[in-house]
């Protein structure tokens, strides 16, 4: 299934959208990862790093209550779950609050008890 089909499908985004949301999703992540370990958990990266992510789901018409919907899909996939990861532990170093993504929060202190 495409990324279209299971993401952009879920969410009315057109192909053109789902497209730019993949692409920027992939882009993320590689920031990320190529980031060095001890700058990642800096609030100023982290804040920086959340930033491009808000810059992304407005750049393709989504907004800011379907965040946690989107973030919670894609956790469910497994090629992203390392990337939802990282947008809520940055969201929360960057001082967001704590009750936003409580729920997927949860979820992810769960999975990685088991």
């Amino acid at each position: 299934m495409s990324f279209s089909q299971e993401v952009g499908q879920f969410f009315d985004l057109s192909e053109a959208q789902s497209t730019r949301l993949e692409s920027g999703l992939m882009a993320l992540e590689k920031a990320f990862q190529q980031a060095e370990s001890e700058v990642v958990n800096t609030p100023e990266f982290a804040h920086r790093f959340y930033q491009k992510f808000q810059q992304l789901l407005g750049d393709i018409g989504l907004d800011e209550q379907r965040v946690e919907a989107l973030l919670d899909h894609l956790y469910a996939m497994e090629s992203y779950r390392q990337l939802v990861i990282s947008i809520i532990s940055s969201y929360y170093t960057a001082g967001g609050e704590r009750s936003k993504f409580e729920e997927i929060y949860q979820l992810i202190l769960s999975d990685e008890q088991v």
